[in-house]
């Protein structure tokens, strides 16, 4: 089953062989190359490094992806090498021009025909890269945006705009810092590259290996021990990969099966790994694509996204904890048996100096070093790690192929990325986000209750066929601002949208990575999706604490405390949807838990401060909570 889910994940790639490997061999290894080489002596100018970043990855991306079923699966056709070739072309164009391009005047100066093809084939081969990384959803959606874009003038009043013409469309998109060379392909070329292939070393060298053996030797004889192995495991791989149904992948072909064989049903087990897998995406240092995305787009240092979202992140994975430790213990279930868990002692003596480097990351963002900078020096030292121990240590061919690697995988967000940009800037051109902010304002009354939910909406709808990050800058630059225009902080606001964009992962009927974990797992991919959506819960009310706490921006101590009154508001919401507390409850007892959780949940909610609401509230709460415990320890006999 493992080799089967890992093929079936990798078969949207070709098996190159020959001359075609050669070459996206060499284009692969330069691209990694210079991108590093700019980590340390300092990036080029703004169409140069990014027009090297974009244009290579497009290049590589139609060696490696195939037009369709019907393309030939090991090398590519000639339409394939022609399009490859033509985006380096563009690049030697645009490389060549560049200085041209610094001192025209945009919009005004005159497009020469070259430029003007040139342009209008980047934009094309972009939305094809889109469509052969992602599918149809991505391409189809940019294209929608560039006819928004030239037939402003047809559409209804509240979005209609002057239009724009085949020059102007150009000199934004290409000629410009703008369009597809704007921040965001900027922050691919940096920023995005070097945690990807930080990622990409760590598992090469078999760190993720090390980070299970972990966490199967601290958890895996508790009750319910590889349910929690898989949280564990999930949090560490999150760190690694930017992807929910990658993590799921990775950690889930072990863990599903140990959740099967302790006594979890499959769709439990599945929807266990699946929700693990997507809190990858929340929890720090690295929190997949769109937390990049989201401090260059407020303008803030990344460090300070990770600060705020630590706290977040532990009370989505103490939920989960307490959701598998409540249903073990429900059904006694055991863990793992002993001869079946590595030893603590030897685990972490063998996998601790592969965690180094993650704390130098950490390090450096804090001593306020340029993520860039200290994603790429982290990967060099996880090299030099491996290198100096025999079980981890590299050959030069496999140093070669995961330096090519590196770019691969950025492959498989490039369109993506790039597809974004045009969007974005087609919004930015039109005038289409302060039309957006006024409408979302109107059908929501003005009211924020039920912005949040409208927003909520949006970002699942979007999450059924774009991946989290393109769903986050789509409703981050249409949504955010409405937000922001009813007092909500920008960052608030931002993380809001961010946690929202997870849920289309988990919520059915579209849920891939429930999908993933549901053919490891051999269970009904809908069942399983449910399962994951009771699991994954705090995906719906986290959110709220950044809108009305002062969760992000309160004294050290006052953050803490929400943490800790949320956690334990969270354990009665497990309690009362698993129906169990030190025994079964009944329905009114389950009922009660959930008035717990309530209580607890609104108590620091900033709207309660008037006449000390919210301390009532608490101290309600808590005597609940309480008089709850001692009944079900005197009537089950703790």
């Amino acid at each position: 089953m493992e080799n089967k889910i890992i093929n079936k994940k990798k078969s949207k790639r070709r098996n190159l062989n020959g001359f075609p490997r050669v070459l996206a061999f060499i284009i692969g290894f330069l691209l990694t190359i210079i991108t590093f080489y700019t980590a340390f002596q300092g990036v080029f100018l703004p169409m140069i490094q990014r027009g090297i970043h974009l244009c290579l990855l497009v290049a590589l991306i139609f060696l490696w992806y195939p037009a369709n079923k019907k393309s030939p699966r090991n090398n590519p056709s000639m339409i394939d090498f022609i399009c490859a070739f033509i985006s380096i072309i563009i690049l030697f164009w645009t490389i060549f021009n560049h200085e041209r391009f610094l001192l025209r005047i945009p919009y005004y100066s005159d497009v020469s025909p070259i430029d003007i093809i040139a342009g209008i084939i980047l934009v094309i081969l972009v939305l094809e890269a889109g469509r052969r990384t992602l599918g149809m959803v991505i391409t189809g959606l940019a294209s929608i945006f560039i006819l928004y874009g030239f037939f402003g003038l047809y559409m209804p009043a509240m979005f209609a705009h002057p239009g724009m013409s085949i020059q102007k469309f150009v000199d934004q998109m290409y000629l410009s810092s703008e369009g597809l060379f704007s921040s965001l392909i900027g922050l691919s070329a940096t920023l995005l590259f070097s945690f990807i292939s930080f990622g990409t070393f760590l598992q090469g060298t078999h760190a993720d290996k090390f980070y299970m053996d972990i966490s199967l030797a601290l958890t895996g004889k508790k009750p319910g021990g590889p349910a929690k192995v898989a949280i564990l495991s999930s949090a560490a791989m999150g760190t690694i990969s930017g992807s929910t149904i990658a993590n799921v992948v990775t950690t889930g072909t072990l863990t599903i099966p140990l959740m099967k064989n302790t006594g979890y049903k499959p769709n439990e087990a599945g929807a266990i790994e699946t929700v693990a897998s997507a809190a990858g995406q929340i929890m720090p240092p690295i929190m997949g694509t769109g937390a990049f995305i989201m401090a260059e787009v407020l303008g803030i240092r990344y460090v300070d996204i990770i600060k705020v979202s630590i706290i977040p992140a532990i009370i989505f994975y103490a939920t989960i904890w307490f959701f598998v430790d409540i249903k073990a213990r429900k059904r006694n279930l055991e863990g793992l048996k002993e001869e079946e868990v590595p030893d603590l002692k030897n685990s972490i003596k063998r996998g601790l100096p592969l965690f180094v480097p993650i704390l130098v990351l950490i390090v450096l963002l804090l001593k306020n070093f340029t993520p860039f900078f200290a994603g790429s020096i982290s990967t060099i030292l996880i090299l030099i790690i491996a290198m100096l121990r025999k079980k981890t240590r590299l050959a030069l061919k496999e140093i070669a192929f995961t330096i090519e690697k590196c770019a691969i995988n950025m492959t498989s967000i490039a369109g993506i990325i790039a597809c974004a940009a045009i969007m974005v800037s087609i919004i930015n051109m039109t005038g289409l986000m302060i039309k957006t902010t006024s409408i979302i304002l109107h059908f929501s009354g003005g009211l924020l209750v039920t912005t949040i939910l409208l927003e909520a909406v949006i970002a699942y709808l979007l999450g059924m066929g774009l991946p989290i990050a393109t769903s986050y800058i789509i409703l981050s630059t249409l949504g955010a601002p409405a937000l922001i225009e009813l007092g909500v902080l920008p960052i608030a606001a931002h993380l809001m949208i961010f946690w929202f964009s997870q849920l289309a992962t988990i919520t059915p009927p579209v849920c891939m990575t429930a999908y993933a974990a549901a053919e490891i797992a051999g269970a009904d991919p809908m069942k399983t999706g449910f399962t994951a959506l009771k699991f994954g819960f705090p995906f719906y009310f986290v959110p709220m604490l950044f809108i009305f706490t002062n969760i992000l921006n309160g004294s050290v101590l006052e953050i803490i405390l929400i943490g800790l009154i949320a956690i334990g508001g969270t354990f009665f919401l497990a309690c009362g949807l698993e129906g169990y507390l030190l025994g079964n409850l009944n329905p009114f007892k389950r009922i009660v838990c959930f008035i717990v959780f309530v209580f607890l949940f609104i108590s620091r909610f900033n709207l309660l401060k008037i006449n000390y609401i919210g301390q009532i509230l608490f101290i309600i709460g808590i005597v609940i909570a309480v008089i709850m415990v001692m009944f079900q320890r005197k009537n089950n006999h703790y």
